[in-house]
């Protein structure tokens, strides 16, 4: 036996590896990528469970498990093995199991988002591999953790799943370390992130400007308050065939002010294309620094790079000697490729020449609209600049056009670099970028001027040159110059400073610049710029010097140039200050070198600028030497950034300010204020300073300490100014480093007193005194710091007796209060500055003295503020003061706190805005929920005291939608959380009164019902909603027990109603209904809160049974409360709130039943005790309905419900007997009502219709009306959306039959919203009515309606006397007997279907039903139509009952047959014998049917080969439903099921009769319409007398008439005799029929005729001889002639123009035998056969049929007309026919010449045995039209039969018309037309085209005797004649060619071979198939010989089939075009047709 030991805490956790599907008992089976915990072990085995079904326990090998590092956590719910990850790691696996599962749903169900839903997946997973490897960089690593929580936020609010809340390092926050304001205004920040990220989302079109993947990752754009930032350049390749030595300067250029914005960056590239420095390869990186939040916003920037070549002024072949790798001068460290130019400096023998530029727009890399990215190159293109052209000149060409360079300008020649935009300061970008930055490695190019703020550790001293441009003359040369410039800094003495040249970053410095030459520019513009750092102790004495030399072409010759003039400047004026930032054009000396010496400084003496000239007057300056030349000039421009040095006269006199006398030091001090602000804060340090040493030198305190006072709260006012508030750090670390006034603080502590008690009386006074109290936090820095300077200097005690400084402190704020007393306008805006920046001094403060003085002080300076005055201000203040220092000491915020209480009190009970107020108390609520605060007992209780109640009732008026709703639910959330049971008892006891308590107790239960039923917070804030139910929950709790102890005696109802109220809403609240959640979510809250609906029921339990008698009071109203917190899907709450129900039965039952009475009065008298508990089963019942039908409540608790109050009833004697029932009653509604929304959302309507009648039902049984008449309602609305109208009236029938015929007031369970304004019984229920009668004539049930309209008449004319209204409705009565007559309704099928299985519904499984099929739906379509609504079905192919274990199966399995209506007895009865129209029969046959019929046909015994008759058996089945059909649904079940056989013999008599039957009724059809088409007559006559098929009735008499039968069957010799009689009567029916067919038939049949004449008298003698001849039936003759007088009535009655009543339609009267009706037809007619009556109407003859040959051809009498309505042919209701009666109401007449013969009787058997003929009595000339014309004919329906029935795809192919009897007209005259037309009626329908390939005489005999019954004929109106190349078209909508191909290959996959009896004679007797057409009205005659059916014109055999169309091809799907993407989801599959 295997020994399972504990798994050690270290391998708990394990990663599937492979995939485990062993099939053993205790085997899990897992899958790659699986996590397990692993339980227990032995030596080979795990045990343990999937973290995705924690459930389901197994085994699994330990090989296939590689375990991880894992801990233990113990949790509220056990134990929780986590992984040793990052924490961003393990969020991102849960989230990538909980994304997986959502993305396969939306997957299956076709959602668009699950393709977002998987890139978003690939995402995570590729973040997560990267950062499992180890190997990103802290800075890499903190990026991509960003980026990986915004996929998540993203992500998560894609598919509407909980925010995450994080904290400021994106980590998820822990609930329980944070506070509630905490937590909320992270879910606030949250929110907006990922809003804003969405809304980026949308604007990009989904598009991700990073990852490329569909997705947005919401761009991270640093808004840090950092004021430097840095732009990080790469430079990775530079492209260019320049052949020589270049320098690349690269810099960011302004493009609006046209000059560059830093300094350059430069890099030697050699002729080689490679960097000359080999070390700089791959490293080639600059910084440019100092960039400002001002820079970033410029209009437009580029990146520029000016490519200067370096070399000979021509370009020459390159020399190969020159390109080696050595060392260069710098000590060897560096290697560098040597060419033309060294690393110092070029070589003098080398020019610098103008090549290209490439330029780069950054603009939006910059400013952040554009992410950079230092792994991503851009190319940025170069252009060369042309001979005459700048470099300054092709960069702006290149700017202005504004247009992309092509690759015909740049040819693929150009700059390749990376970019990054840094923020924060050298220091910062070290650390958050330590790979990227490497100061050693990078090049800091810095911005040409001062940045934004300047730290006074920032000493700079630059001096930028810009050559802007010059102006030479040509001199003695012939041609312009070419200039090159030379720019050296000499000292006094004329010595050239070393070393202080800068060209760019990236390159040492050098002696001197020499400019780019142009070539033969005398106005040459360079506009070149490079900066010169000259020593600060230099920088006074020195100068520039220009020289300008001519650079010659000849190498020889430019050796021996000199300068030929030079220029010069000095860096300081005479003024002591520095060059101006401007530009200058000085002065051009020529150089004569023969007198001049090169170290001669006489140039010094003359004037250096154009401006200076002025002072020399006209004479030209001169010296040795030099010569002014007027006409040359040289522009330049400087720029000085330095920090020492100023431009500023007065400021200079301020740093100068010791050699200034005494008496001028006002004014210097003065003019400070007047000094531009920029240039103070640039020497802020030595100002303050300056001012310092003179507050401190100058011992006249009135005369300069006020003054410097003014200039000290000047400049503080301008650091603080918003334009200079990023020097704020400076004056903080001036303040902190460089402040050394030690005895300061008593002179700025008694000129700021005194400012303070100074009187105000003027604006320009109060102007000074704010000006002073806006500076009032950096006063008392620097006050603070000089005090602590001077205690570190000299100990505590004060020289000169000077009062303790604290003393001075205190009295300074004492002063401050007293100035904050002051009611004076002038002083209200200091008195506002004072409240603003007086909390700013607390950091201060508080180092100096001591913090309950100052809290107090600074309180008093608040309080002491007039009330009504600066209230937002004073806000604010106590809002800094929380925020300080002193608010955490616990000393200190006991003075504070209730100042700050009292004023939000005031404020939120006022009509003062809320804002400041919530967001102090939320400030203070976040600060006592902090650990490091110290004891905050005191501190809740003071804020649960005086501000609880406040806040509460402001959430009680406060608008929902008041943005600080919010804000005020998490400060009162706050509040009760920091709460202990102590502050709770202390609360509820601080109340004064009773009703005090009562009124907050409602209050609060009001807010908390609130909150739980509607929440503030958003549904996604899952964490804030989590933690606002716990502490509600606690809440409740205490509150519960005051209520139980306080309010029970004496009874507070109101209290009790509201306590629970609130706390069902909260157990039924959605945010805690767990069983919605995730498995992770699930865990996580059940870790952190439990399940707090259980917590929460059983404290309702407990106030439930505490109630004691009151409990009265709550039944029945708290019923439907109970209820939906009982059906709650939690196991433990439902067994706790079920017992209440049973006891509030108990308590209705034991109530009074007298109002008024008490329970005492029940306990000594029993009799009055209510004795029932109706009020709760009633509400419990309609409560149970809205609450299941919405969604609550399963199997689970139904089964709970009965077990539980079973015995909780069965325990209770006396409630007992009622207590079961109502257990029974609920059971049951449950289980219906489970069913019912199981459905409801189903699209199977017919399930949910039958689920709605189990309910309606149901209630109408309980009596329950109301919410009976809810189902019926929501049934009709169910059948309307079908089109089901019949059934819909049905149904509303059932509501109708509630109401009586009268005028009592309709009470209210009885209304309805279909008619809400009807106040009576009356009212509604014509309404009703009147519904009903549009819905059944809707539904072509006229016959229903009538019977609704006579019982409405009887009402109109009888009770209320409404004549108007029985006028319309006698109208509409009318109308619908007219379509009753007239109107063609089709009839519709009936379907028995049996469902079998436990797979269907309950209330289907293993039950059979019949169902009424829809208009012209057959059994292939009725069985589609069933397998669409249950596809996983299998369908049963035999009609055998299926076995047990088939029932007992959890599969589906259907049987579905056609089954006959039988007529109903009633309506038997009703008929009986009477001469009834076929169109009124009809409807009776297949409507109001509750009985139907079956047959399945099967051999018994040895079955004979040559004559299956003599075994052949039916076994009929006689099947009774529930209900009539139609009802209330279209199908209902069968109830009843009777089954029995049927022998031979009886078959064979049965047959007989059918055939007998039909052969009746087609005579009497055609008797009654001579329209009627005559191929059914044919078809059945040549099926009859011609049954050479199986041989007719000659099988019949050698199965049955022999010797041998009789002896094996005595007892069948009645039958035997039966059956012969009928083959008797069959001969004068036959002999009658021929008579009809030989009058009808045309030129075209005759050989038919003939053949069937033939055969009848062949048969005749056969069945004379042997059985005798019969005579007609009298009473069948009475009939007929009762018929007779019946038409000539009803012809009289209607006019000899219309058809009478008994007229009859059929579809195929004008498609099949032509219309001789139309006009047209008329005039081609070829020997008429006129049909004439006595009366000269074909609808009025009966008893007389005259036979007439009309010779002149002409057109009918005026007798004759258009039939416009025909119907069927009628059905006999005689069960034995003979043809005597047939034959005697017929006469014949001869023709005649006339056009009126006189008809003259003729014998029919006479005319038989004669063979008389119908001939035509023309002459030759007419006989040769008349047979040229039925030629023409002949042809022309060759030609229809072959387009439209034998064509391609007909059953048919070979089916032609001249077969069938076209002969058959409604006028008087028949002809043939001549013309190829046909007249088509406008009502056909498809079955036309049915009906004429039906009337072949190939068809079998059950399928003829199917197509005879179902040839419904069409309305028929006038005929259209169309040409015959149209096919012939049906009105009726067609089925699809789908349809119709299923149906024919289920018809030919299923088929049987059957006799013309009807009967089956294939092996497969058992087949559904075999159904389809037995026990018919209307069996067939013997089959047709087969040589006939073979030899018969026009006719197709049942072999002749069409072949199977091919399948449809199958779409393929289209190929994915991305890599990686997953296939669409699959199309949903097409459900498979059942099997036939």
């Amino acid at each position: 036996m295997t020994h399972w030991i504990p798994t050690p805490e270290k391998d708990r956790l394990g990663v599937v590896t492979y995939n485990f599907q062993h099939d053993g008992t205790y085997c899990l089976k897992l899958e790659v990528g699986d996590t397990v915990h692993n339980l227990c072990q032995d030596e080979f085995w795990y045990f343990g469970y999937t973290v995705r079904n924690r459930a389901l326990k197994g085994i699994y090998p330990k090989s296939f498990i590689h375990i991880q590092e894992s801990f233990i956590e113990k949790t509220a719910v056990g134990e929780q093995v986590t992984a040793c990850q990052s924490p961003v790691v393990q969020e991102v696996t849960s989230v990538l199991r909980e994304w997986g599962q959502i993305g396969q749903e939306l997957y299956r169900t076709h959602d668009h988002k699950w393709r977002a839903v998987y890139l978003l997946m690939r995402d995570l997973m590729a973040n997560r591999s990267k950062m499992l490897t180890g190997t990103l960089t802290l800075d890499e690593l903190r990026e991509l953790k960003q980026s990986l929580t915004s996929q998540i936020d993203f992500g998560n609010n894609l598919l509407g799943l909980d925010m995450v809340v994080r904290d400021e390092h994106g980590n998820v926050l822990n609930p329980d370390a944070a506070s509630v304001v905490q937590l909320y205004r992270h879910h606030e920040q949250a929110s907006q992130r990922i809003k804003k990220a969405v809304a980026s989302s949308n604007n990009v079109n989904g598009i991700s400007n990073t990852g490329g993947n569909g997705l947005i990752n919401p761009i991270k754009i640093k808004l840090a308050n950092r004021h430097s930032h840095m732009f990080f350049v790469a430079v990775r390749n530079f492209v260019c065939r320049v052949g020589e030595d270049t320098e690349l300067l690269l810099c960011l250029y302004d493009a609006k002010e046209w000059k560059p914005l830093t300094e350059n960056y430069v890099l030697r590239w050699s002729r080689m294309g490679l960097s000359m420095d080999l070390d700089l390869l791959g490293n080639m990186r600059v910084l440019y620094t100092d960039l400002g939040s001002r820079d970033l916003a410029r209009e437009r920037i580029y990146l520029v790079c000016y490519v200067i070549r370096v070399g000979n002024m021509d370009i020459r072949p390159e020399d190969p000697r020159r390109q080696t790798t050595s060392a260069a001068s710098m000590g060897g460290s560096r290697r560098t490729i040597s060419g033309n130019l060294p690393n110092n400096s070029a070589a003098p023998e080398f020019l610098r020449r103008p090549c290209g530029i490439a330029c780069m727009d950054v603009t939006d890399y910059l400013s952040g609209r554009l992410e950079t990215d230092e792994e991503k190159q851009h190319f940025v293109p170069f252009i060369s600049c042309s001979d005459k052209d700048s470099l300054d000149g092709t960069l702006r060409r290149l700017i202005v056009s504004g247009r992309e360079v092509g690759h015909k300008e740049h040819k693929n020649q150009g700059l390749w670099v990376s970019l990054r935009l840094l923020h924060g300061d050298m220091k910062q970008v070290s650390e958050e970028h330590p790979a990227l930055v490497q100061v050693a490695q990078v090049a800091v190019s810095r911005k040409l001027g001062f940045p934004e703020i300047i730290l006074p550790g920032d000493v700079r001293h630059d001096l930028y040159l810009t050559l802007s441009s010059g102006e030479f003359s040509r001199g003695s040369k012939s041609a312009d110059k070419n200039v090159e410039v030379t720019v050296r800094v000499c000292n006094e003495k004329g010595k050239p400073i070393p070393g202080v040249m800068h060209l760019g970053s990236g390159v040492v410095a050098q002696d001197e610049y020499r400019s780019v030459v142009y070539y033969h520019e005398d106005k040459p513009r360079w506009n070149e710029t490079f900066k010169i750092a000259i020593p600060i102790d230099e920088f006074y004495r020195s100068h520039l010097k220009f020289t300008f030399k001519h650079r010659s072409s000849n190498e020889a010759k430019d050796r021996t140039e000199k300068p030929f003039a030079l220029s010069y400047v000095k860096l300081m004026q005479d003024n002591g200050t520095t060059l101006m930032d401007t530009q200058h054009e000085l002065l051009v000396y020529k150089v004569d070198h023969r007198k001049l010496d090169e170290n001669e400084t006489a140039y010094l003496g003359l004037p250096s600028t154009r401006a200076d000239i002025a002072d020399c007057g006209s004479t030209k300056p001169s010296a040795a030497g030099l010569t002014i030349n007027m006409k040359d000039s040289l522009l330049i421009g400087t720029c000085l950034c330095s920090t020492k040095l100023t431009q500023n006269v007065e400021l200079l006199g301020l740093l100068k300010y010791h050699s200034s006398q005494s008496q001028q030091l006002p004014a210097i001090l003065s003019s400070l204020m007047k000094v531009d602000g920029e240039e103070v804060v640039k020497f802020l340090q030595d100002v303050l300073d300056a001012l310092f040493n003179i507050l401190m030198l100058n011992s006249d305190s009135n005369i300069f300490d006020r003054s410097v006072f003014d200039c000290l709260v000047f400049i503080i006012g301008l650091v603080t100014d918003r334009k200079y508030e990023h020097f704020k750090p400076v004056l903080d670390v001036y303040i902190k480093d460089n402040f050394s006034a030690t005895l300061a603080y008593k002179k700025l502590l008694v000129v700021l007193n005194d400012c303070v008690q100074s009187d105000v009386t003027t604006k320009g006074q109060g102007d000074d005194l704010l000006r002073v109290m806006k500076a009032l936090q950096y006063l008392f820095k620097f006050i603070v710091r000089s005090r602590q300077l001077y205690v570190n200097l000299h100990g505590e005690v004060d020289e000169a007796g000077d009062s303790d400084f604290e003393s001075l402190v205190l009295n300074l704020l004492s002063t401050m209060s007293d100035f904050m007393r002051r009611n004076d306008g002038l002083v209200l805006l200091a008195q506002g500055a004072c409240l603003k920046y007086i909390p700013c001094a607390i950091p201060d403060l508080v180092l100096v003295i001591d913090e309950k003085q100052l809290s107090t002080s600074l309180a008093d300076i608040v309080t002491s503020v007039p009330a009504g005055r600066l209230n937002n201000q004073k806000m604010m203040t106590l809002n800094d003061m929380v925020h300080s220092q002193l608010f955490l000491k616990p000393e200190c915020r006991a003075i504070i706190l209730p100042v700050v209480v009292k004023r939000v009190k005031e404020l939120l009970t006022g009509p003062q805005e809320v804002e400041m107020s919530v967001t102090v108390m939320c400030d203070v609520m976040q600060i006592l929920h902090r650990k490091d605060v110290g004891a905050t007992h005191n501190d809740v209780a003071e804020v649960m005291a005086n501000g609880l109640r406040t806040i509460i009732q402001t959430i009680i008026s406060i608008d929902r939608e008041d943005p600080f709703v919010g804000h005020l639910v998490s400060v009162m959330l706050s509040i009760f959380r920091q709460m202990t049971p102590h502050h709770y008892r202390n609360y509820l006891g601080h109340f004064n009164t009773r009703s005090d308590l009562l009124d907050f107790l409602i209050e609060i239960l009001m807010v908390f019902k609130d909150l739980v039923a509607k929440h503030v917070y958003a549904p996604d804030w899952a964490q804030m909603i989590l933690l606002q139910n716990s502490i509600i929950l606690k809440a409740l709790r205490f509150f519960s027990h005051t209520i139980r102890d306080r309010f029970s005696n004496p009874y507070e109802g109101q209290l009790w109603n509201n306590y629970f109220f609130c706390a069902i809403t909260y157990v039924c609240q959605p945010a805690l209904q767990m069983e919605s959640f995730s498995q992770t979510k699930k865990r996580q809250v059940m870790a952190r809160y439990r399940d707090m609906r259980r917590e929460m029921g059983f404290e309702i339990r407990t106030m439930w049974f505490n109630l004691g008698q009151h409990k009265i009071n709550f039944v029945p109203a708290i019923v439907g409360q109970f209820l939906e917190m009982a059906l709650l899907p939690e196991t433990e709450l439902r067994k706790a709130t079920i017992p209440i129900f049973f006891d509030m039965m108990q308590c209705e039952f034991y109530s009074p039943r007298v109002q008024g009475e008490a329970y005492s009065d029940t306990k000594r008298d029993s009799s009055h005790i209510k004795g029932n508990f109706q009020d709760v089963e009633n509400k419990l019942i309609t409560q149970l309905d809205v609450l299941v039908e919405g969604g609550r409540g399963d199997e689970h608790y139904k089964d709970l419900f009965q077990s539980l109050m079973t015995e909780l009833c069965e325990k209770h004697s006396t409630m007992r007997d009622q207590g079961l029932k109502l257990v029974r009653t609920v059971t049951r509604l449950m289980e219906r009502l489970l069913e019912y929304r199981s459905i409801i959302t189903d699209e199977n309507r017919e399930n949910r219709m039958s689920c709605t009648v189990n309910l309606l039902n149901f209630y109408q049984e309980i009596g329950r009306k109301e919410m009976y008449i809810r189902y019926l309602n929501k049934l009709c609305d169910l059948h309307l959306e079908c089109d089901n109208f019949t059934e819909a009236a049905y149904t509303l029938q059932l509501h109708a039959q509630l109401l009586r015929w009268s005028e009592e007031p309709l009470p209210t369970l009885l209304l309805t919203s279909r008619h809400p304004h009807t106040t009576s019984h009356r009212q509604l229920k014509e309404a009703l009515y009147l519904d009903s009668v549009d819905l059944f004539d809707r539904g072509k049930m006229w016959e229903c309606a009538l019977s609704l309209c006579k019982e409405l008449a009887r009402q109109y004319e009888e009770e209320t006397y409404d004549y108007g209204r029985l006028a319309a409705l006698l109208n509409r009565m009318a109308m619908l007997y007219d379509h009753i007559i007239h109107q063609l309704r089709p009839e519709p099928e009936y379907f028995r279907v049996a469902f079998y299985g436990r797979g269907f519904p309950a209330f289907l499984q293993n039950k059979i039903f019949v169902f009424r099929g829809k208009e012209y739906e057959r059994l292939s379509d009725f069985a589609n139509r069933i397998m669409l609504q249950f596809p996983n079905a299998e369908t049963m192919n035999r009609l055998t009952p299926p076995d047990q274990e088939i029932m007992d199966s959890p599969q589906q399995y259907l049987q579905m047959n056609k089954v006959d209506p039988m007529l109903s007895a009633e309506d038997q009865e009703r008929f009986g014998s009477k001469p009834v129209s076929e169109q009124i029969l009809r409807f009776y046959r297949v409507n109001r049917v509750q009985r139907f019929s079956f047959s399945r046909p099967f051999h018994r015994g040895q079955r004979d080969s040559d004559n299956a008759f003599s075994s052949l058996w039916l076994e009929r089945t006689i099947l009774t439903t529930s209900h009539q059909l139609p009802g209330i649904l279209r199908w209902f079940p069968v109830v009843d099921s009777h089954v029995f056989e049927l022998s031979p013999l009886q078959t064979a008599i049965e047959t007989m009769e059918q055939a007998n039957k039909s052969l009746t009724e087609l005579i009497l059809a055609h008797r009654a319409d001579p329209k009627l088409a005559l191929h059914p007559l044919s078809m059945k006559l040549n099926g009859i007398v011609d049954a050479a098929v199986n041989g007719g009735i000659n099988n019949y008499e050698k199965a049955f008439f022999t010797d041998r039968y009789l002896l094996e069957h005595p007892e069948d010799a009645e039958l035997v005799s039966q059956l012969q009689e009928l083959f008797a009567l069959q001969i004068p029916l036959l002999e009658a029929a021929l008579v009809v067919h030989r009058s009808r038939v045309n030129l075209a049949m005759q050989p038919l005729q003939q053949r069937i004449e033939v055969c009848f008298q062949q048969m005749r003698v056969h069945v004379e001889s042997k059985y005798g001849r019969r005579d007609v039936d009298p009473q069948l003759e009475r009939q007929m002639e009762q018929l007779t007088r019946n038409q000539r009535q009803s012809t009289h009655s209607t006019g000899a123009g219309s058809a009478g009543p008994y007229a009859l339609h059929n579809r195929l009267s004008a498609n099949s035998t032509g219309d001789a009706n139309h006009a047209d037809t008329v005039h081609h007619l070829s020997a008429p056969l006129t049909l004439s009556t006595s009366n000269s109407t074909p609808t009025s003859r009966l008893s007389t049929l005259s036979v007439t040959l009309n010779s002149s051809g002409g057109n009918a009498g005026p007798g004759a007309s258009h039939n416009t309505q025909t119907s069927r042919h009628p059905s006999s209701l005689f069960s034995r026919t003979s043809s005597q009666a047939v034959l005697s109401s017929l006469s014949f007449s001869l023709p005649s010449a006339s056009s009126n013969p006189s008809p003259s009787s003729i014998s029919p058997v006479k005319m038989l045995t004669t063979g008389h003929r119908f001939r035509s009595n023309k002459n030759s000339a007419e006989k040769k039209l008349r047979d040229k014309e039925n030629k023409q004919h002949r042809d022309s329906f060759r030609r229809l039969s072959s387009s439209s029935m034998g064509g391609r795809g007909s059953h048919f192919p070979s089916l032609s018309l001249a077969g069938f009897g076209l002969g058959g007209s409604s006028t008087n005259s028949l002809s043939v037309p001549s013309s190829p037309a046909v007249a088509v009626s406008h009502s056909s329908n498809s079955a036309s085209s049915t009906a004429l390939g039906s009337s072949a005489h190939s068809l079998d005999a059950s399928s003829s005797s199917e197509t005879v019954s179902q040839l419904t004929s069409a309305e028929t109106t006038s005929p259209v004649v169309i040409e015959l190349t149209q096919q012939l078209t049906a009105k009726r909508p067609l089925r699809s060619e789908v349809a119709k191909e299923r149906r024919s290959s289920t018809v030919r996959g299923h088929s049987f071979n059957g006799d013309n009896h009807g009967v089956c004679s294939s092996p497969s007797q058992n087949s559904v198939a075999s159904t389809m057409s037995s026990s018919s009205n209307e069996d067939v005659p013997p089959p047709l010989p087969a040589k006939q059916m073979q030899s018969m014109g026009g006719c197709a055999s049942m072999s002749d089939i069409p072949p199977e169309k091919p399948p449809l091809p199958a779409a393929s799907l289209p190929e994915i075009k991305e890599g990686g993407a997953p296939p669409p989801p699959p199309k949903k599959p097409a459900r498979p047709l059942p099997p036939m």
